[in-house]
């Protein structure tokens, strides 16, 4: 992969508009020492970690860089109860997040997420996009459960909430240069300066590309004497094609903060993303279907794409375009063993309804912008009104397969999104006894796919429209009876209203011989109409409307300076929708939002004069209405397959347990931990979801029994030689089935495929700073024990019968070069 010449030009002046920026003008640094503290804001005004009664993993900066953690997925790996994980290559450019068991895998408009995500208090509100640039981030929290009345809606399982560093006017900066594995390059740059008195200003911009590590091959080059076309014009001696799961991307970010009083703050940031990264990992696992017979038809279209040329796409005994399977001796390819490659070419040489060939985009892209305001004025000495607006706007485009030739499922999408929000506080505090906020939250979501879709039996493209909006009104009160003893309640009231608007069309070119249909000219489904399994979806328009309460209430006791415990009931909800998948009209079904009323305990001490922070929380979640997708359908009307129907499935107890230490034993040694245990119950099953095969014996989706992770480091002072600081990172997270229907009812047996294994990853870094502090280098090992894992899979087997995997990154290496100036 190579920058292209306005983005190389693009990171360069980052780069040297950060080193002049110093030069404009600049103030003394003003330090808050709050070396013992830990600062969250989880509830709405700023707090000690220790003093705040919620299950809270706040990461600062520095911590954030010496583990290495460069995007969104990296920062839970030591959060306990915490899943953040590359999405599967079918839903494009994301993260799949879950918090204690609750969140969203689907990327899809039309279903919400379970775990808020807000980037300077303003919501990010899809999955889409997730996939986030930690770039310079003043702190992360990550709150664990339900945030209804704080961070209100999608915040069923928890919130994540990132924050960048604000202008101070210090004359501070750094830029720095990264080379790694996979010819990994990276600068990142940032520089505080202040333009006038009161006015500062902070620029932040990174740059960044690699190539990917899944190895794409041509089948027919790499095969030689094989009836499979080649897909390349002049097949070279490695009969490469390319590479997925490379990345290039830049963003860069202009915060300007004006001070025209002592009592009023000004807040006003803008920034961009181009991502123009290769599509996602991707191998094929798993080809669990034999081919019908009589399809061998080769250059006719009424082949439905399980052999073609003479060729199996595979059966339940394996595949040869499987090179490497978790599951079992499925992998026949004669070429390699190796789990780091595929087959797929993302073109289809001779469509199977008649239509011209096609190259679909090689990318996962995002180009996303966005703008917020955030104004802070001090009505009084205890009164405060805060204005939170934001607008954001971001387009993608994304391209996925089943990594073969055969081009048995292909998918070409087209997403946009188009967001405001505005937000008011009144915050205040009557005496030393009582604290309030009130406010009030209104969003507006415009969203938008279109998109190819090309099945084994048909094709069609799609246009969908997902209007969405959002009125909320919250309070949050604190009263202290005495001194130890802090009561908390909150209430907040969401009212919301979304539309799914489909548009269901034909590929322009098909002749309607589609899998041997042979309908006559002019009929649905032919000369570029759409196929007659979708042609009534089009025009078709389904509203969901809710409204809902949630409340929280809390009993905070301190019981010494440095321990405090607290009680507390929650609630949360994630939104309801409509189904954005039908393959038929009868599919085409609302559901219902999912809840959560969460009961917990917690414990957080600061121990041996603040050297040891302790804290513990114990949880039992009622969860009601659960949404899984299934591809059984148990409709009238209707085939039970193709299906992706997400239902209402029934009801969980989910319950578990955290712990995180962070402990300094000596000074420059800092060691920290986590252990999480949960555990999943279904108690109920409805009618529908146990006809379509989900069993009250199922485990949840993303449950990880158990998950802990321990990091060290220890600065080791050279004297006049600067400092050398080793760390060691290990983390361990169990295994999960990403299926909603995991068991066997009559055997009680675990189905395999859609199982993910356990992992334990160890990284490593070792950093050397300079006598002045101004210089540093570091080099850094991830996976270091080249530990082969999957961040997840596709289970398409109720379609193609296949199952496509997301391996993990193998061991990487990288070496960083940071330059610190104005200190």
């Amino acid at each position: 992969m190579r920058f292209s010449t306005s983005a190389l030009h693009w990171t360069v002046s980052s780069v040297a508009l950060a080193f002049a920026a110093p030069t404009l003008a600049q103030t003394d640094e003003t330090d808050d020492d709050r070396a013992s503290e830990i600062i969250v804001t989880a509830q709405f005004r700023e707090q000690n970690l220790q003093d705040t009664p919620i299950a809270i993993t706040a990461l600062n900066a520095e911590m954030i860089e010496a583990r290495g953690q460069e995007a969104l997925d990296e920062i839970g790996t030591s959060a306990p109860n915490v899943t953040l994980r590359e999405a599967p290559a079918t839903y494009g450019p994301a993260v799949v997040a879950y918090i204690r068991g609750v969140g969203q895998r689907d990327t899809t408009f039309a279903l919400e997420p379970g775990v808020g995500i807000y980037i300077d208090d303003i919501y990010f509100p899809t999955l889409h996009g997730s996939m986030i640039q930690l770039v310079d981030l003043e702190r992360a929290e990550i709150l664990r459960g339900p945030q209804g009345t704080l961070a209100g809606q999608n915040s069923i399982g928890g919130a994540i909430k990132l924050y960048s560093k604000k202008p101070t006017g210090s004359g501070e900066g750094y830029v720095q240069a990264t080379y790694g594995s996979y010819n990994r390059m990276e600068l990142r740059a940032a520089a505080d300066f202040a333009l006038a008195d009161g006015l500062f200003a902070r620029i932040s911009g990174t740059g960044a590309q690699s190539d990917g590590y899944i190895k794409r091959y041509d089948y027919a080059c790499s095969h030689p004497g094989t009836p499979i076309p080649t897909s390349i014009k002049t097949p070279s001696d490695n009969c490469k094609l390319g590479t997925s799961g490379g990345k290039e991307y830049l963003a860069g970010r202009l915060a300007l903060r004006w001070e025209p009083s002592s009592s009023v703050t000004v807040d006003l940031v803008g920034d961009i993303v181009e991502d123009d990264s290769e599509t996602s990992a991707s191998t094929l696992l798993y080809v669990g279907r034999s081919a019908a017979p009589g399809t061998d038809l080769p250059g006719s279209t009424t082949a439905p794409a399980y052999v073609l040329n003479g060729v199996q796409y595979g059966t339940a005994a394996g595949s040869p375009f499987i090179s490497y399977s978790p599951y079992g001796n499925y992998a026949l390819d004669s070429f390699s063993s190796s789990p780091y490659i595929n087959y797929e070419n993302f073109a289809d040489l001779s469509p199977r309804d008649g239509s011209p060939p096609y190259q679909a985009p090689l990318t996962a892209a995002v180009d996303s912008w966005g703008l917020s305001l955030n104004v802070a004025i001090e009505l009084s000495d205890s009164l405060n009104l805060t204005s939170i607006t934001g607008y954001r706007e971001y387009d993608g485009l994304y391209s996925t397969g089943e990594g073969s030739p055969f081009t048995n499922t292909s998918q070409i999408n087209r997403i946009f999104n188009e967001q405001f929000s505005q937000e008011l506080r009144l915050s205040g505090e009557i005496g030393d006894a009582f604290n309030f906020t009130i406010g009030g939250f209104y969003f507006d979501k415009k969203s938008r796919n279109a998109s190819y879709i090309g099945l084994s039996s048909f094709a069609f493209t799609e246009e969908n429209h997902i209007p969405a909006e959002t009125i909320a009104a919250f309070a949050n009160v604190e009263i202290r009876p005495t001194d130890s003893l802090t009561l908390v309640g909150g209430v907040r009231y969401t009212d919301q209203e979304k539309t799914f608007k489909y548009g269901r069309f034909g590929v322009p070119g098909s002749d309607g011989t589609l899998n041997g249909s042979g309908f006559p000219p002019g009929s649905p489904g032919t000369d570029g109409a759409a196929p007659f399994q979708v042609a009534p979806l089009n025009g078709r328009e389904e509203t969901f409307k809710g409204d809902r309460f949630d409340y929280r209430a809390v009993a905070q006791y301190r019981f010494t300076d440095d321990m405090m415990g607290y009680v507390q009931f929650s609630t949360g909800f994630k939104g309801g929708g409509i189904n954005p998948r039908p393959f038929f009209p009868a599919q085409a079904l609302p559901h219902n939002p999912e809840t959560l009323d969460a009961y917990e305990v917690g414990l957080k001490s600061s121990l041996f004069d603040r050297r040891l922070r302790l804290n513990a929380a114990a949880f039992l979640n009622k969860y009601s209405d659960i949404l899984v997708t299934t591809n059984v359908c148990p409709l009238p009307g209707a085939p039970p397959a193709p299906c992706a129907l997400p239902l209402n499935a029934g009801k969980a107890d989910v319950k578990g347990f955290e712990l995180e230490l962070n402990a300094e034993p000596v000074d420059g040694f800092l060691l920290d931990a986590s252990l999480a245990y949960l555990d999943f119950d279904y108690k109920n099953i409805n009618e529908v979801a146990a006809t379509s095969g989900i069993g009250i014996e199922d485990n949840g989706q993303y449950i990880q029994q158990w998950q802990w992770s321990i990091g060290a480091q220890y600065v080791l002072d050279l004297g006049d030689s600067g400092t050398l600081t080793p760390r060691i990172d290990v983390t361990f997270e169990d295994d999960f089935d990403r299926n909603a229907n995991n068991v066997d009812a009559a055997t009680g047996s675990k189905d395999i495929f859609g199982h993910i294994d356990s992992r334990v990853l160890v990284n490593a870094r070792l950093s050397y700073r300079s006598p002045g502090e101004d210089w540093e280098i570091s080099l850094e090992g991830k996976n270091l024990t080249d530990k082969l894992y999957y961040t997840d899979v596709f289970d398409n087997r109720g379609s193609t019968q296949s199952i496509q995997g997301t391996p993990g990154m193998p061991r990487t290496f990288a070496v960083t070069l940071k330059y610190l100036f104005g200190r």
